[in-house]
């Protein structure tokens, strides 16, 4: 290149990305075609004379995100930055950009699958109020005894129905029953088998990602006791969605607690084309990249660190 040549890439550089100007008008000024413009504004970022730079606290999320979405073939990342944030902090914020993210999406979907759980209900209480929206809102389970309504899945669709102006379905039936024969009995029952179908054709699901061994919530409210914790340790169980129970291979375990549930299967979950979790705490992450591997979740919340460890355990 000699030095005319360079000086006219430089005015022109200085025209569009100082100046502001449009291609349209700076090929008037400089007596060339647009497309020429064009052109040799590429060539100045290929040759280094233009470097652009965006400066945003966001960008360091924002290449997580993509990597996610690049590496395990997410439809959707969203990371949040984690630092000086506190737990509960990072459960708010992690409510919020999951709510936020079905908030934009609603007039394009017509059924919207709920399961339960403390995260879920943090991204119904975080939802803004929609109008008019035509959009049914099925349970994904039954319910988890008369303790923690709040959490439960009938609960959560109504809240979240009621908010967006939508329409609930409810599942009376317990999410866990004494025996499989009749938990068989309560799936074949017409009006709870007629919720599970529909449950099991949603266009968006939120679900959450369950660690049997840290932090349950079924343990806590005492759906699952220390001989069932034993029971699923013995059946190599690494985690659950929706209640279902699952091993390192994604696949549904088969015990005596699973035959019990009373719920939309792992099965049908994983034909869902959007499903959304949000993984806050560090003990899942091993539980998330099996669930996202397995095609349980497509759609992901989660923090920086848990973000890039993910990244780190897909090059191991």
């Amino acid at each position: 290149m000699n030095t005319f040549e360079e000086k006219n890439i430089i005015k022109i550089a200085c025209l569009y990305y100082e100046d502001g100007l449009t291609q349209a008008q700076i090929a008037k000024i400089i007596g060339v075609s647009r497309s020429l413009v064009s052109k040799l504004l590429l060539d100045a970022r290929e040759q280094g004379i233009v470097e652009i730079t965006i400066n945003s606290k966001n960008e360091y999320t924002s290449k997580l995100e993509r990597s996610l979405e690049a590496v395990y073939g997410l439809k959707t990342a969203m990371v949040i930055d984690s630092k000086d944030l506190t737990n509960e902090e990072v459960e708010k914020v992690a409510a919020n950009y999951g709510a936020h993210y079905l908030n934009n999406r609603l007039k394009s979907i017509d059924r919207i699958g709920i399961s339960w759980g403390k995260g879920i209900r943090r991204i119904v209480d975080s939802i803004i109020h929609s109008s008019n929206m035509a959009v049914s809102v099925v349970p994904l389970i039954g319910g988890m005894g008369d303790s923690h309504v709040n959490i439960h899945s009938n609960q959560l669709c109504h809240d979240l129905a009621r908010k967006i102006r939508g329409q609930s379905k409810y599942l009376y039936t317990p999410a866990m029953l004494p025996d499989e024969q009749l938990a068989v009995a309560l799936r074949n029952n017409q009006t709870i088998k007629s919720v599970l179908d529909d449950g099991s054709n949603v266009d968006f699901a939120i679900v959450g990602l369950g660690n049997p061994y840290a932090g349950s919530t079924m343990e806590e409210i005492g759906y699952l006791t220390g001989k069932d914790i034993q029971q699923l340790k013995k059946d190599k169980v690494v985690g659950d969605i929706n209640s279902n129970f699952f091993n390192a291979n994604g696949q549904k375990v088969d015990n005596e607690i699973n035959k019990s549930i009373v719920g939309v299967t792992l099965e049908n979950i994983r034909k869902m084309p959007q499903v959304m979790t949000i993984v806050d705490d560090i003990r899942r992450t091993d539980i998330a990249k099996i669930a996202i591997e397995t095609n349980l979740i497509n759609i992901l919340v989660t923090t920086d660190k848990i973000a890039q460890a993910l990244l780190d355990a897909a090059v191991e």
